[in-house]
């Protein structure tokens, strides 16, 4: 049975805690961290306001209150939080592009690999290098901005939309180069290999970074 003193500490604290948890959004647990370091600090103040003669309870308001109502200070977690995921959805990118080459080459095995000196073939495939590399490093960019980039240029949410948007248009654009070049491989539609396994090693991870980017819209 947890003891009535405890019971007050956690019904107070916990309340707050408990607020603040709903109204933060984010990955939940860079979000656990901070609730975990509020609730630390929390349990640090009353735990001093009650040594210095305050009985439990009032202790435990005037550190609440101190701390801030929950509407004035779940910005600034929720600023933390965005930028976390920025940072997740734009390493994301990253590595799922940075796999493509290999998984491609392996689609392309799979689906026959022969007759790839199509013009069309070659134009689409062309694009895509570019297109790939210029994507590379727009993530790299925007891990950087989302991390050590803050220290400079401050928390900026605007930086967690525009990698919300830039993950959309990553799953746009390369979803489109994906069904093309898949479209353009010689017997590839007609492959029991070449349509799924460019549904797995493209079509899956991308959906995955849209979800990410949604996220990025909702934590920013």
């Amino acid at each position: 049975m947890v003891p009535a003193r405890e019971l007050l500490r956690m019904d107070m604290i916990e309340a707050y805690v408990a607020e603040l948890d709903k109204a933060l959004r984010g990955p939940r647990a860079t979000k656990a961290d901070l609730l975990a370091e509020a609730r630390d600090g929390l349990m640090d103040a009353a735990d001093a306001y009650e040594g210095a003669g305050l009985d439990r309870r009032d202790a435990e308001r005037r550190a609440v209150a101190e701390f801030g109502a929950v509407p004035e200070i779940a910005p600034d977690y929720q600023t933390e939080l965005g930028l976390a995921q920025g940072r997740r959805t734009a390493l994301l990118i990253f590595f799922v592009l940075a796999a493509q080459p290999v998984l491609w080459r392996l689609t392309r095995h799979l689906a026959g690999g022969v007759g790839y000196d199509s013009p069309g073939y070659r134009l689409v495939d062309e694009a895509v290098s570019w297109m790939g590399t210029a994507t590379l490093f727009a993530a790299i960019l925007a891990a950087t901005a989302a991390g050590y980039g803050v220290r400079y240029f401050g928390a900026r949410r605007r930086l967690v939309r525009a990698t919300g948007v830039f993950a959309f248009a990553v799953c746009v654009v390369f979803s489109v180069l994906g069904v093309l070049l898949t479209a353009l491989t010689p017997n590839a539609l007609m492959s029991l290999a070449g349509l799924p396994s460019a549904l797995v090693f493209l079509g899956i991870p991308l959906a995955g970074i849209g979800v990410a980017g949604r996220n990025c819209l909702s934590a920013a």
